[in-house]
């Protein structure tokens, strides 16, 4: 890392901020914390460390926008903007593609690209003069289980939604008052009748009480002074006259009355109160007029490719109108937008197929979708017209993805699109340090932190650089880093101080932002360490410290080990035998049957052959025991194992102080060369844990990823066999046995 870690110039940056462009001069020798550095608002800006990912990208959103400017010109929507005409296949004017496929660890800004994408595209449509669409769904009258479909220039549906709806509520209006009108006169006319009833009994009373003659004689004495006699004989004629109309026209007003408030005539009501109606259905929304991004990851069938909801009253028609329970799916809201998922090995082999036939036909009807409800319903005789789903496919995953995504979608994105490699780290530079601090100030504006130091800037480069498992090199895997900056900034929140100092980045990084598999992995190690016998102390004849990692096999999460490995070695001429015993060679303590371990258990022996002229399984009795380690599996231990028979038939003890790694190889001419290894980091930082003073490692492994400024231990290059021995071995004036045979033969 140079002196000045981001240089001494001053930098003219310029930035689009709120919609305007800001320039600021930022002395990059001189300043003192992230605070008033310029955070652009447009995404693709925040991408960092992927530029020949966004060349890739570019290219096919070229391709794109030159394809919906062909379809412009066609104008293709013409014959779909009249819900009553006939719909054309799409097929034979839409070609398919671009697609793109982005693969590489988590992390590294798919989602952010695919995001920043959709931004681009806003901007070149207005640029292009290319239109977006919204989609509206119609009642069809002459089949309701065929619903139509119209689309119109964004913002555009919700006036033709709006006038459709002034339409229904003039029709309700009228309906209502019609109704309300006719409520009124039956009940008067009841009224007016009842109350002519009661009036032809007054004129009955008031008739009696004058008693006029009838037929001759008075009319009380022609009834026998009893008026009920009377009123009944006039109540009888009065009854069908006026008493039964009125009370039947009340009832009649009344019924209407209470069954309009049911949500009957004119005002029919369904399953959740949806009402009967020929207002169309607005099912895709674009009057924002921004390129539509939708993120289907994790979704099933009918989020992505739209359903219709199930009403168990539509079999009676008195439900939900079909038109109004159609649902658009993500190809249909994504329509001349951007398609995200994540994870797309994921896809069902049936939901694969389905997106095949979006990608390649450009329009799919909605129909019922769901497997596990909605079946034997009326929902299921309910499919659309083709709606519009010209989408760009915005894929990602894992480098794994590659032989998991469905074979006919892969081949497609292969013809189509492009399969683009997300980088995990960027060279060392000094433009790239200073992107790191960009990087910092956007998060710091994402989540409404304090300004960070330029001490902690540095350390978050020297993380980066530690993650990126390279000398030359920092990681792009941001998302870990994002923890540490958010914990960082809450240390110095919690002790109110106004800055992100050093101290706080690294007690983050060393305390609070550790995964789980590696807490787990850690813990394990550290209870498992209690118990065993490692003192790096002192000489010894027969016993090395080597260094492994132990990985999560979910997770690859690693962290270090170190290995206790001694070895015994008879020569087999020399043992007090009265009869023959054959030679062998035995290695206990690894993993059974794995190839890596298997591959150094071999190469040892050669090797030891080539640079001793002896064979250890067949003129010695040979026993190499990893102590207290169970299914040691890799290359890294067969330099250990080397070094400890070297010792061994040299008669030279071992510095129990040093610990060592690395691949060993056979050797040509006199050069036994030992080759680099994976994790070396953490083997480094295991051996500094458990006191060791030297570390030997491949020169390659050194060259490539080690700053000694990261350990507090001597870490020290080597490339052969015999640079390992310089290191770890302890000359001794005394021969042993084995060193005797090693000098004759040499002799």
């Amino acid at each position: 890392m140079p002196v000045s870690t981001f240089g001494n110039d001053v930098e003219i940056l310029e930035k689009n901020v709120s919609g305007r462009t800001i320039t600021v001069k930022w002395d990059w020798g001189e300043f003192k914390s992230t605070e008033g550095f310029p955070v652009d608002d447009n995404l693709i800006n925040w991408v960092i460390g992927q530029e020949q990912a966004l060349k890739e990208c570019f290219l096919c959103l070229d391709e794109w926008v030159h394809k919906l400017k062909w379809l412009e010109k066609t104008k293709w929507y013409e014959s779909w903007s009249d819900p009553n005409k006939p719909k054309p296949s799409s097929k034979a004017s839409i070609s398919p593609g671009p697609y793109l496929l982005l693969l590489g660890d988590p992390g590294t800004g798919k989602s952010l690209i695919g995001r920043a994408l959709t931004e681009k595209l806003t901007q070149v449509y207005k640029e292009n003069g290319i239109k977006l669409f919204d989609v509206l769904c119609w009642r069809n009258t002459a089949l309701p289980s065929q619903p139509k479909v119209s689309i119109h220039e964004a913002g555009e549906a919700k006036k033709v939604l709006q006038k459709e709806q002034l339409k229904e509520l003039k029709r309700k209006f009228l309906t209502k008052v019609g109704f309300k009108t006719l409520q009124v006169f039956l009940i008067a006319m009841g009224l007016f009748l009842i109350f002519l009833g009661f009036y032809f009994m007054l004129q009955a009373w008031m008739t009696w009480n004058a008693n006029p003659t009838y037929l001759g004689e008075p009319l009380q004495q022609y009834y026998n002074y009893n008026f009920m006699d009377y009123l009944a004989g006039k109540f009888v004629g009065l009854v069908p006259l006026t008493f039964i109309p009125g009370g039947s026209l009340i009832f009649f007003g009344v019924f209407m009355w209470w069954f309009s408030k049911l949500g009957g005539l004119g005002n029919m009501k369904g399953i959740a109160g949806a009402q009967q109606t020929e207002v169309p259905k607005l099912i895709v929304d674009n009057s924002s007029g921004h390129a539509p991004f939708i993120d289907a990851t994790g979704h099933r069938s009918a989020q992505l490719f739209g359903s219709i909801a199930w009403d168990p009253y539509q079999t009676g028609g008195l439900g939900t109108p079909e038109h109004q329970r159609v649902t658009a799916g993500d190809v249909h809201r994504a329509s001349l937008g951007i398609l995200y998922i994540d994870e797309i090995k994921n896809l069902d082999p049936e939901e694969a197929i389905t997106l095949l036939t979006v990608l390649e036909d450009g329009q799919l009807p909605i129909t019922l979708r769901g497997k596990w409800h909605g079946g034997d319903t009326a929902a299921m005789a309910v499919s659309t017209e083709p709606v519009p789903a010209i989408t760009f496919l915005v894929g990602a995953g894992n480098f794994d993805s590659i032989g998991q995504i469905h074979p006919a979608l892969m081949d497609r994105i292969y013809g189509y699109g492009k399969v683009v490699r997300m980088n995990n780290d960027m060279p060392n530079t000094l433009e790239n340090r200073r992107k790191y601090v960009q990087f910092i100030a956007q998060e710091v504006k994402r989540f409404n932190l304090i300004p960070f130091s330029r001490e902690a800037c540095e350390e978050i480069v020297e993380e980066g650089r530690r993650r990126s498992n390279k000398r030359d090199a920092l990681t792009t895997r941001f998302r870990p880093l994002i923890s540490i900056i958010k914990t960082a900034a809450t240390l110095a929140m919690n002790e109110e101080c106004k800055i992100v100092e050093k101290r706080h980045v690294r007690e983050a990084i060393e305390r609070h932002c550790k995964t789980i598999q590696r807490q787990i992995l850690e813990h394990e190690m550290n209870e498992r360490g209690k118990l065993l016998e490692i003192k790096p102390k002192g000489v010894k004849l027969g016993q090395i410290y080597g260094l492994a990692v132990v990985r999560d096999p979910y997770s690859g999460e690693m962290t270090g080990s170190v290995l206790s490995v001694k070895a015994h070695m008879s020569k087999r001429s020399e043992l007090p035998r009265t009869y023959p015993i054959k030679g062998y060679y035995k290695v206990t303590g690894v993993a059974k049957g794995q190839s890596f371990i298997s591959d150094s258990i071999a190469k040892v022996r050669s090797v030891i052959l080539q640079k001793y002229g002896i064979d250890i399984a067949q003129d010695y009795l040979t026993h190499i025991d990893f102590a207290q380690s169970y299914g040691v599996d890799g290359p890294s231990a067969g330099v250990t194992m080397a070094i400890l028979l070297c010792s061994l038939i040299e008669g030279k003890p071992i510095r129990q102080d040093v610990a060592v790694t690395g691949e060993i190889n056979l050797g040509v001419g006199d050069t036994i060369q030992i080759t680099a290894v994976g994790g070396v980091y953490e083997k480094i930082k295991a051996a500094e844990a458990w006191g060791f003073r030297k570390v030997v490692i491949p020169q390659k492994n050194y060259e490539h990823s080690i700053d000694p400024r990261d350990y507090k231990i001597e870490v020290v290059p080597a490339s052969t066999l015999d640079d390992y021995l310089k290191e770890c071995l302890v000359e001794k004036p005394a021969l042993t046995v084995w060193a005797q045979t090693y000098k004759r033969r040499k002799s």
